[in-house]
């Protein structure tokens, strides 16, 4: 019996078009966010923009103005590293308004599952895009003290990475073309993307927090109610990590088999692409 996932849906041909459509443009989209961290990273304020200016603006007038935050002075590093530092903590200002625009988008999924489209959970597809809704919308781009730490640019990394791997093999499900370097791209992406990108997220939220007046227990009136709800969220991660890491690392296993290379993955593809040649085959015979 195959591993290999089937088609996650058997929908009308135009809610498949629309589907195809829609991961077709987070792909770009996404990939767009990670070319624009490598440029910037590669050639600083220099680099070209990334983001149209009415996109940039559409989003300011949306956004409230940040908190103000102090920002980190990196003079005491080695000039190479300063320099990696400062280009990571100016990202924001180069990228955010397109990050924001392409994880909002992902709010489109949620509907997808919930009209049937996809046989994706409901509740864990809103939990996934929700919360990073929330890193978004409720850190990155509320506090300057996050949008202006290093970790912006690691997090963005992974999150874009990702989104990357991801998208292309749904394309292939939805097109019934299954590709084995999409799969394995899907299913292997996360060992090293994953945990980077939660440390990204568990860094901004901590660099929101007041922790440089004093901890709750120590000095309560400097921390509000929110800073105290993010406080506990943090280490909600450490075990959240856990339970999804091993979920991802069994269905690694009994997708792709049990070696790092996929070869029982790789076999079953291959078969499936026999399969359908011969099917196209036996048609166009009976045409004749």
């Amino acid at each position: 019996m195959s591993t290999v996932p089937a088609p996650k849906t058997r929908t009308r041909p135009v809610v498949t078009a629309y589907l195809v459509f829609y991961n077709l443009f987070a792909f770009v989209l996404w990939l767009r966010v990670f070319a624009g961290v490598v440029l910037y990273m590669l050639h600083g304020d220099s680099a070209r923009p990334m983001v149209y200016s009415s996109v940039v603006e559409a989003v300011q007038r949306v956004l409230p103005a940040k908190v103000a935050g102090a920002l980190i002075d990196y003079g005491s590093y080695h000039p190479l590293v300063a320099l990696i530092l400062r280009r990571a903590s100016s990202l924001h200002g180069y990228i955010g308004s397109l990050v924001v625009v392409a994880q909002t988008l992902a709010v489109l999924e949620i509907v997808h599952a919930a009209l049937g489209w996809v046989r994706s959970s409901v509740l864990i597809t809103a939990v996934q895009v929700l919360s990073r809704l929330v890193v978004v919308w409720g850190i990155s781009e509320q506090y300057e003290s996050a949008a202006h730490s290093p970790f912006y640019a690691l997090m963005v990394s992974a999150w874009s990475l990702s989104e990357i791997a991801r998208y292309p093999f749904y394309v292939n499900q939805l097109l019934r073309s299954p590709s084995f370097i999409a799969l394995w791209a899907r299913y292997s992406a996360f060992i090293v993307l994953y945990p980077l990108g939660v440390l990204g997220e568990m860094s901004l939220i901590y660099a929101t927090l007041p922790v440089h007046r004093g901890w709750p227990w120590e000095n309560l009136q400097a921390w509000s109610q929110r800073d105290l709800v993010f406080l506990g969220l943090l280490p909600v991660y450490v075990p959240g990590l856990y339970v999804l890491y091993t979920r991802l690392l069994a269905s690694r296993r009994k997708v792709l088999g049990p070696d790092w290379a996929g070869t029982k993955a790789r076999q079953e593809v291959q078969q499936q692409k026999a399969a359908e040649f011969e099917r196209i085959r036996r048609l166009h015979e009976k045409k004749q």
